[in-house]
């Protein structure tokens, strides 16, 4: 398994250009359609980056790379044996490779209203992030940093375990278990970065 991240602050417009043009026409159309200018450069650095390392782990041109959707509607290369998961947050995206399946998931270190962490979290990772048993009234504090760190940490692994399945949020998150000997973490600046794979 192997990992890339690119800033989208250093996507030139040269460089943007060349990898929208090379995205299918519902690609195109879809990032046409983001109102925002960083969701163009997210959604279009996620499939450059995608290409490459999918290139670099197969031997190939990146330019050559074709993606289609499985009937989950997890992408997948058609015409490379690699398996691949893109994530966004902020400024960075992420993509992990491998010849097995993977999920990867990033999010920026930001402020969160923790009662979020009530409906999703279990009682033992309600532990791990407030560092002992909660009662109602510890949900209404505001997070410190640690607190904050802890939390998207717990967060991108149920991420990465449900984009390593394919399922998306199906199910409910407090009920997801995360198996700990598949969960690579990494830090980056104020990101939290989860890989999940076999």
């Amino acid at each position: 398994m192997k990992w890339y991240k690119y800033d989208i602050r250093d996507f030139s417009k040269i460089e943007y250009e060349k990898w929208f043009s090379l995205m299918n026409e519902d690609k195109r159309q879809k990032v046409v359609r983001f109102r925002f200018e960083d969701d163009k450069k997210r959604s279009v650095a996620g499939e450059m980056l995608a290409k490459k390392a999918i290139a670099e782990w197969c031997g190939m041109s990146a330019e050559k790379v074709v993606f289609a959707l499985a009937e989950n509607g997890k992408p997948f290369a058609e015409n490379a044996d690699a398996q691949f998961n893109i994530s966004h947050s902020g400024n960075l995206v992420v993509c992990a490779v491998d010849d097995r399946p993977v999920g990867i998931d990033v999010e920026q270190i930001r402020h969160i209203d923790l009662k979020i962490a009530k409906r999703i979290y279990t009682d033992e990772e309600l532990y791990y992030l407030f560092g002992f048993s909660p009662s109602d009234d510890d949900f209404y504090v505001l997070p410190d940093e640690g607190m904050l760190q802890r939390f998207f940490e717990l967060w991108t692994a149920k991420e990465a375990n449900l984009k390593y399945t394919g399922a998306g949020i199906t199910e409910n998150l407090k009920t997801l278990s995360v198996n700990s000997e598949k969960i690579q973490k990494e830090y980056i600046d104020d990101y939290v970065i989860t890989i999940y794979k076999d």
